[in-house]
């Protein structure tokens, strides 16, 4: 079985299980499109806006960005994923269009969105792909100015204890406490400087912030970035 099989298998169960609990929205989420911050340069799009929510697993930031009013869609990695966040949604009321895809390959045209939501995912690189690749993707369906709403991976993230460091940046995961990712590759930065960097070729106006939270021995570590299209 290919690793991107492996993944999409341990996802898919891993939501799967959840189909039935109540879910909450992503708090940096929460305060991004709804709080004030000096250092966050963010319109907050208008009720209506294109907004595409990537990976978006059980649906918790989904539902919240329907209920802002905006437009909603959605990509996960299996139809199951996808069938599983279709019926939570139509039992919330919100019609959302939902499909298969992936960092790197979306299944909408050339720019289509608003604003691009992608928590905890943009950083997932497919066999044969790099984080380069999913970045020329997402800024590909947005449109020009659009925002991108993002949390990407510190170096120093427990998910990275023991993980082989790839020429491209990228880290082949060894341990993972919910057996979702293990020799699955994982892109990384280690300050916002390399950060902006990186993404500058397709992003700029940056708003940086950072979190270290220590989830009962679960050290978890991402920068949180709102950047615009160029």
């Amino acid at each position: 079985m290919a690793k991107d099989d492996n993944i999409n298998t341990s996802y898919e169960r891993h939501y799967a299980e959840r189909t039935s609990q109540r879910v909450y929205p992503t708090e940096f989420v929460v305060r991004t499109f709804m709080a004030r911050y000096p250092g966050l340069n963010l319109p907050k799009p208008p009720v209506g806006a294109r907004v595409l929510d990537v990976a978006f697993g059980d649906g918790r930031n989904t539902a919240f960005l329907a209920e802002r009013g905006y437009t909603v869609s959605g990509i996960e990695i299996t139809q199951g994923i996808v069938d599983q966040g279709t019926q939570r949604m139509a039992a919330l009321g919100h019609d959302v269009d939902l499909r298969v895809g992936r960092n790197s390959a979306m299944p909408y045209p050339d720019a289509e969105f608003d604003c691009i939501v992608a928590c905890a995912c943009i950083y997932y690189c497919d066999e044969g792909q790099t984080m380069s690749d999913n970045l020329a993707e997402y800024a590909r369906v947005m449109k020009p100015g659009a925002y991108l709403v993002t949390s990407v991976a510190d170096a120093q993230s427990y998910i990275f204890n023991g993980a082989k460091r790839l020429d491209d940046g990228s880290f082949t995961i060894a341990n993972d406490p919910y057996n979702n990712r293990v020799g699955y590759r994982l892109h990384a930065f280690a300050t916002p400087e390399e950060l902006t960097g990186y993404f500058s070729p397709y992003f700029t106006d940056f708003s940086i912030g950072h979190s270290n939270n220590d989830y009962y021995g679960v050290n978890e570590r991402l920068f949180w970035v709102v950047c615009r299209k160029r």
